[in-house]
């Protein structure tokens, strides 16, 4: 048996090793917690154990449910043509090109595809030619708006596996982590089309109700979703389904509806099961499960709390550091949320307040992770050098950090 540290750097240096050369992240987690278990001298028992209560709870059953309706959500709405229809309806009503090239990604980002980055880099790349852009400003364009949203999305992965490790409801997740959001948008687009003009005409919104009217039928299945799960807080797969099951019924052609909805249910349904990513959230809960079985998660708090820092200051380096180290942030949230809970103020909006900051930091690092394929592709499309790349991205985070900081704060400085 081997000290805490060198087992948990052991299992962290596998995982990292496993995610550079492109390996699915649920081998990947399952890999690093085989090390874990190893190297802390865990017996035969204890893996049995680990294995049954990682894959056997509610809450990991929650999740694979969640993320398989995710992924049939996301190829009905591109199936039906509702994808398309958005970002039609989108270019009819506004006419500046910034507007355009800051929204697409984050209209393509709601489907939470993983590397779904490169599906909105052409429409970037075509906007900011436009504009006369650098490619690494369009880059960064490109991976900043799709990923902005992802501060307070309910719909996001890791968001989900927040909530259902923590017992913080969605919905308080959202409100906390909204202003993030709101702030990096508004200073992302200010930063990023400082001194570049989108339109030659005085009024750049073209709005017209009749094309309001379609741009929200297409969207009309995730704005029912969000409904449902943060003002009613229902349960997130019940809502995933009422939102599949708008999909479903939209855009139906004109005659033999019944028959197209039947076509739909045999052709659109199975194809957007994706049992990789089920794979994801069975390796990220064993992992889970196994630094909680092993007691490494004790010795890391216990540590921590050695170092006599402020836990916000901890915090906001911490989760930042392992967000970009891990490159996937459900895997950093694992580690992370067990890590801090025992250290955070309990109870009420200062517990939650703690809890969105440490996902902020997370999020924040996975952002700028070259282990991120969305970082990764984007970077390779527009083939710019990872060092501007970085540096261009950095003072919006800075702004989104130093902002989730102090609404921390303000809910209790510890």
């Amino acid at each position: 048996m081997m000290p805490w540290f060198i087992a948990l750097s052991g299992s962290i240096i596998i995982i990292l090793i496993c995610i550079y050369n492109k390996l699915n992240i649920g081998l990947t987690m399952l890999a690093g917690a085989a090390t874990l278990g190893l190297l802390a001298g865990l017996p035969l028992p204890g893996f049995l154990e680990v294995l049954t209560g990682g894959l056997w709870n509610s809450i990991t059953i929650m999740l694979i449910i969640s993320i398989l309706l995710l992924g049939v959500l996301g190829h009905i709405l591109k199936e039906t043509g509702a994808m398309e229809e958005i970002i039609l309806n989108l270019n009819a009503l506004v006419s500046d090109i910034r507007i355009i090239a800051a929204t697409m990604p984050m209209i393509i980002g709601m489907l939470t595809v993983p590397g779904g980055a490169i599906l909105s880099a052409p429409l970037c790349a075509e906007a900011g030619t436009r504009l006369e852009v650098s490619p690494v400003r369009q880059a960064v364009i490109n991976n900043w708006f799709r990923h902005v949203l992802y501060f307070m999305f309910p719909l996001f992965p890791s968001l989900i596996i927040a909530s259902e490790l923590s017992g913080v409801s969605l919905s308080r997740f959202f409100l906390h982590n909204l202003p993030l959001t709101v702030i990096g948008t508004i200073f992302g687009f200010y930063f990023l089309f400082k001194g570049y003009s989108g339109s030659k005409e005085v009024n750049s919104i073209s709005f017209s109700w009749r094309r309001a009217g379609f741009l929200i039928k297409s969207i009309m299945p995730l704005i029912f979703i969000l409904i449902l799960v943060v003002v009613f807080d229902l349960y997130f797969p019940l809502a995933l389904v009422a939102g599949i099951t708008l999909a479903l019924f939209n855009y139906l052609p004109r005659g033999k509806r019944s028959q197209e909805v039947i076509r739909r249910l045999r052709t659109m349904l199975l194809p957007g099961v994706k049992i990789s990513v089920a794979l994801v959230i069975a390796g990220i809960m064993l992992y889970k499960e196994m630094l909680t079985h092993t007691g490494v998660i004790y010795d890391m708090t216990n540590l921590v709390l050695e170092l006599g820092l402020p836990v916000i200051v901890l915090i906001a380096v911490i989760s930042f550091l392992v967000g970009m180290l891990t490159g996937d942030n459900s895997a950093s949230v694992v580690i992370l949320f067990p890590l801090f809970m025992p250290l955070v103020p309990a109870g009420g909006a200062v517990y939650t307040a703690y809890l969105a900051f440490i996902y902020a930091g997370s999020t924040a690092g996975h952002i700028i992770s070259p282990a991120h394929p969305c970082f990764s592709l984007t970077k390779e499309y527009y083939a710019v050098e990872i060092k501007e790349f970085i540096v261009l991205t950095l003072p919006m985070l800075a702004v989104v950090m130093a902002a989730g900081f102090l609404i921390t704060a303000l809910f209790g400085f510890h």
